[in-house]
């Protein structure tokens, strides 16, 4: 997949940039300003920021590339549409994080490459297809087919499985700096997305319960299961080196 031109002059500018005229290129949000960075770029800053192992970089470009998506589906997946509009929009906000978590860095065909030719086209497919998934879900059925008991690997896990070890494995001068790091990362992170790491993979809680008086990091934060584990998705994107380095 090739991208266009315009675009490829924009990476290749936006990549030569410190981090300082960076952070001045972001905060730009009128689209017809000549300074404006475009979704495609921010796509392949962070994308690039995962390939060489600058979080402070994906720290930069990833949150204002979700803000843009969060805009774009208080449109058009508004409250009123769907029973639960607001867990839709945090589903699709979850599963495209999970993008870049899963990313294979061009290894092969990947679906961000689509991000960074035609964003707003991809990401207008992804969310119509969540959403179609929801509404298919609300809709009386009969037959529904049985789950079975293999899962496609989540992506969540290979992050998450190192920062409970981080936390719950005994003290030692090397773990003890990867730790220190890896606070200040999780710190770091949206209060929400915080919020549900520590809760969930730092204190133990469980995501949800059927029980009503089980305190868990849903009842903590006052919203669903499914929004902690959407939670926990953009986290784990932004959190993604940590998996390689312990």
């Amino acid at each position: 997949m090739i991208r266009p031109k315009a675009i490829e002059a924009q990476i290749d500018e936006a990549i030569a940039l410190d981090l300082s005229a960076l952070r001045v290129r972001l905060v730009i949000t009128d689209r017809q300003h000549p300074q404006h960075l475009r979704s495609e770029t921010l796509v392949h800053l962070v994308r690039h920021a995962r390939r060489v192992g600058d979080q402070v970089l994906i720290g930069a470009a990833l949150p204002v590339l979700l803000g843009r998506c969060e805009a774009n589906l208080l449109v058009k997946v508004p409250d009123g549409q769907l029973p639960e509009a607001a867990s839709v929009r945090e589903e699709i906000l979850g599963q495209f994080s999970e993008l870049f978590a899963s990313d294979d860095h061009g290894a092969a065909p990947d679906e961000l490459d689509f991000y960074e030719c035609k964003f707003n086209r991809a990401f207008r497919f992804f969310r119509i297809d969540i959403v179609r998934q929801e509404i298919a879900r609300l809709k009386p059925a009969v037959d529904l087919p049985q789950p079975t008991d293999e899962e496609d690997a989540d992506p969540r896990e290979d992050v998450f499985a190192r920062v409970s070890e981080a936390f719950q494995s005994p003290a030692t001068q090397e773990s003890i700096a990867f730790r220190s790091e890896l606070e200040d990362a999780i710190l770091a992170l949206p209060t929400d997305e915080r919020d549900a790491v520590i809760l969930v993979h730092a204190l133990g809680y469980q995501e949800e319960s059927d029980d009503p008086d089980e305190e868990t990091a849903a009842t903590r934060c006052n919203c669903t299961g499914r929004t902690i584990r959407n939670r926990l998705k953009r986290a784990a994107a932004k959190l993604s080196r940590f998996k390689e380095d312990l």
